[in-house]
C-alpha cells in the first residue's frame, strides 16, 4: 500500500513493479492491459514472443 508518497513495504513495491512491467510489456506488444489481466487470472498469462538469436 502506498502511504504519503512512499511505499509502505518493499513487498508491496515489488508487486506493484512486477504488475506494472507486465502490463506495459503487454501493451507494447499490442495486448490491451485488461486482456493481459484476464489471461493471467485464467492461468494462461500473456507472454512476449520468444526471439531467435
Amino acid at each position: 500500500q502506498k502511504v504519503s508518497g512512499y511505499w509502505h513495504t518493499l513487498a508491496t513495491l515489488t508487486r506493484y513493479c512486477r504488475l506494472r512491467t507486465y502490463l506495459i510489456s503487454a501493451r507494447n506488444h499490442g495486448v490491451r492491459p485488461i486482456d493481459a489481466i484476464h489471461a493471467a487470472l485464467a492461468r494462461n498469462p500473456w507472454l512476449p514472443p520468444t526471439t531467435t538469436a
